[in-house]
């Protein structure tokens, strides 16, 4: 008896020590916007006081001195979020998984938090230039500017306007920073390689056109069964129109610019349904030449000895 209580024993320790020998983690995702959910999920709103929401907005215009001790505690409390934000950029890709097929738009609260996060990376790495780590400051720029162009991938133009504008929130202090002699020789030799990879207007701003081309297309096309549907020659004028526009966002800024007024004029010859679904072009383009001038200006600032 004592024999069969001890195999018994024996037998049960074993396949446990078995079962913990196969435990292990699923494969890690290489889709970067997954974690990027997470960060959007986990940063936190300053505090809404008047004196510190002033001050908030005023370092981030880049108007004031860092203040380690209004200031710090509202990085620290969004450490994680920073964190997860910063790791996903080293992901190679990303898809943010909207359904447009359904016509679920992007909602109002996720470019809002965006930008929260990509205003608290700049912060970040304003205090840590305060703290003389510049080579960490100017990590922490740079994962934003590619936090901004993940922004842009697989989404309409309201996703690519939101990126463009968290670009800008990391190229600008990396500019400042240059401009200011805050970065050595060799931080600049280094960064101008960086920099000089990235496209001038910061991301294919064709793609997002062609995504809004596919979403208006599409409710278009399903209009034909609809007690109102728009007459093939308007929703071919429509795809006419939405193939001419991306291909001049495919130009450099410079020349897509002047295309606007030809554009423009071909816009207010569709129907109204037609234009009501299609974004400004020349929002569009105006922001990427802000894009193509803070990149112009941060190599001039980087060349500068």
């Amino acid at each position: 008896m004592k024999f069969r209580l001890l195999a018994t024993i024996m037998a049960v320790l074993a396949s446990a020590h078995t079962a913990r020998a196969q435990a292990m983690f699923p494969p890690e995702t290489d889709n970067a916007a997954l974690r990027y959910w997470f960060a959007l999920a986990e940063v936190l709103e300053p505090p809404d006081d008047d004196a510190t929401q002033h001050l908030f907005g005023e370092m981030v215009a880049g108007r004031v001195a860092w203040d380690e001790t209004k200031l710090g505690p509202i990085l620290d409390s969004n450490r994680d979020a920073l964190q997860t934000m910063q790791r996903a950029t080293k992901l190679p890709a990303c898809n943010w998984g909207f359904d447009y097929l359904n016509v679920a738009a992007i909602p109002a609260w996720f470019g809002v938090r965006a930008r929260l996060l990509s205003h608290l990376n700049e912060i970040q790495g304003i205090r840590e230039m305060a703290h003389g780590d510049s080579r960490t400051a100017v990590d922490t720029w740079l994962a934003g500017v590619h936090f901004g162009q993940d922004m842009s991938r697989s989404g309409p133009v309201i996703a690519a306007l939101i990126a463009h504008a968290i670009i800008l929130d990391n190229l600008d202090p990396l500019r400042d920073s240059a401009r200011q002699g805050k970065l050595n020789e060799e931080q600049k030799t280094e960064l101008s390689v960086v920099v000089k990879a990235m496209p001038e207007d910061g991301f294919d701003w064709g793609a997002a056109w062609g995504v809004e081309f596919a979403i208006g297309d599409q409710y278009l096309q399903k209009s034909r069964t609809t007690g109102k549907p728009e007459s093939d020659d308007k929703i071919r004028a429509y795809e006419e129109y939405m193939l001419a526009a991306q291909a001049a966002l495919r130009e450099p800024p410079a020349e897509a610019k002047s295309r606007i007024a030809d554009l423009e004029s071909k816009l207010g010859r569709l129907g109204k349904v037609e234009q009501n679904l299609i974004p400004s072009f020349r929002a569009t383009s105006e922001a990427r030449i802000r894009l193509a001038t803070a990149h112009q200006e941060l190599m001039q600032a980087l060349s500068t000895k």
